[in-house]
């Protein structure tokens, strides 16, 4: 795995606790790894090698061979009423506008609140903040993927307010909690795209081009969730863990229930109930092979 400092005698756990005395250390080479993967790292200007990605993501030119109702899909992002119109491959795009959506309203409301706490001249702040920026990008690669399909979403999503209660208990968490209830969202985010990558191959095996496209997309963006994981370990220790290990799966229910297109494309309880055993051995091998982990 990319620039792990791990001990190689230990299997690398979403759960194992990194000893205190190393933090500094990983922060540093953490930070060296996100220059390499994000290049100039300029918050008005954007992250140059992620600019290049979202460009070259752009030119991918495979059109989805299919029925595709643009005025439906449009009704179904206003109202979850209205999936009941689209087919399965609309689903999945749905899902993925939908996730984009969610987790753009989040990292504003959570960003805005942190930012008031942070301490800039903290390299353990520094790089928060840079994780932030890089959230950011998943929106755009994610809705991105309407291009294959012809839709152009209409209108700004508004969160309901079950999401606004569960984002905003994150932002408002006292210093103690923010960490360990961000670290059960980051695994139960990391489950969540695995899953919706197995869908995708499904769904879309009989367009390959497509599926690619949707895949490479899923990828970017477990490549950097499971870094955010890595990172989130080194702000808790083994309590935190604890904590966080016993909330994923509640995180994972809380996000299917206010995303309920998660449900529509096959999220039953079996499937959530799999979160109990899910580690970072489950990951594709590119997955594991170009993210940070320690």
């Amino acid at each position: 795995m990319a620039d792990a400092l791990a001990p190689t005698s230990l299997r690398p756990s979403f759960y194992s606790p990194i000893p205190e005395s190393a933090r500094e250390d990983l922060l540093q080479d953490y930070r060296r790894f996100l220059e390499r993967r994000n290049g100039d790292m300029d918050f008005t200007r954007g992250f140059s090698l992620r600019e290049d990605w979202l460009k070259q993501a752009a030119s991918w030119g495979s059109e989805y061979q299919g029925r595709v109702d643009g005025e439906a899909f449009n009704r179904a992002y206003a109202s979850f009423d209205e999936v009941k119109h689209l087919s399965l491959p609309e689903v999945a795009l749905l899902t993925f506008v939908k996730a984009n959506a969610g987790e753009a309203y989040g990292v504003e409301v959570v960003g805005r609140v942190r930012q008031k706490r942070q301490d800039g001249t903290k390299l353990f702040h520094q790089v928060e903040r840079l994780l932030g920026y890089e959230e950011t990008y998943h929106t755009r690669i994610l809705i991105g993927a309407t291009q294959h399909f012809g839709v152009k979403v209409e209108g700004a999503w508004k969160p309901n307010l079950q999401l606004r209660l569960l984002i905003g208990s994150l932002a408002y968490a006292p210093g103690l909690f923010f960490h360990p209830i961000l670290l059960a969202s980051e695994i139960s985010g990391v489950f969540m795209f695995q899953w919706m990558l197995k869908r995708v191959g499904e769904i879309f095996r009989e367009q390959p081009a497509v599926r690619e496209s949707m895949e490479q997309r899923l990828i970017e963006i477990l490549v950097d969730e499971v870094g955010h994981v890595a990172f989130n370990r080194m702000a808790v220790g083994p309590l935190g863990l604890s904590v966080a290990r016993k909330m994923a799966a509640g995180v994972l229910r809380g996000v299917a229930g206010t995303t309920p297109e998660y449900k529509a494309l096959g999220m039953t309880e079996s499937e959530m109930s799999k979160l109990e055993g899910f580690d970072l051995d489950q990951l594709p091998e590119e997955v594991r092979r170009r993210s940070y982990f320690v």
